[in-house]
């Protein structure tokens, strides 16, 4: 998903402690640093003003038998038994700022017709049959 702070019309330094759950369990958090508007998002449609925010980063969070990981780094130790998505035909993403996090700075969530990115937020799960036959996530 393509996302970053939210600031009163736009500030690049304007950090914001963004926190993403999967079932109610919390896989981890990222710190944006800013609110994007210094340039015009690639994809923003001509209405769109331009003293508003314009533009995020594409961030990829991948949750597996290891561990979550943010752009490929480690970013917590839950692993996707925590999610107990064998338990339910139901996912449920949230994504926000918690109240105690140190940068409060809101967030922008970007569709695939603003921002820089051709994409809407994309949830993939990869399910496997295990030795017995079962399908596992």
């Amino acid at each position: 998903m393509e996302m970053c702070s939210e600031a009163p019309n736009y500030d690049q330094n304007w950090p914001s402690d963004i926190s993403v759950w999967v079932n109610g369990v919390e896989i981890g958090m990222w710190t944006s640093p800013g609110d994007f508007g210094d340039r015009r998002g690639k994809l923003n449609p001509n209405w769109w003003v331009e003293s508003s925010t314009q533009y995020g980063f594409l961030k990829t969070w991948r949750v597996d038998q290891a561990k979550t990981t943010l752009d490929m780094e480690s970013v917590s130790n839950v692993v996707l038994d925590d999610l107990l998505i064998n338990q339910s035909p139901k996912l449920r993403l949230r994504i926000g700022i918690k109240p105690d996090a140190v940068h409060q700075g809101g967030l922008n969530l970007f569709g695939r017709q603003f921002g820089d990115y051709e994409q809407n937020i994309m949830m993939r799960v990869k399910y496997t049959l295990d030795q017995d036959g079962e399908f596992t996530a």
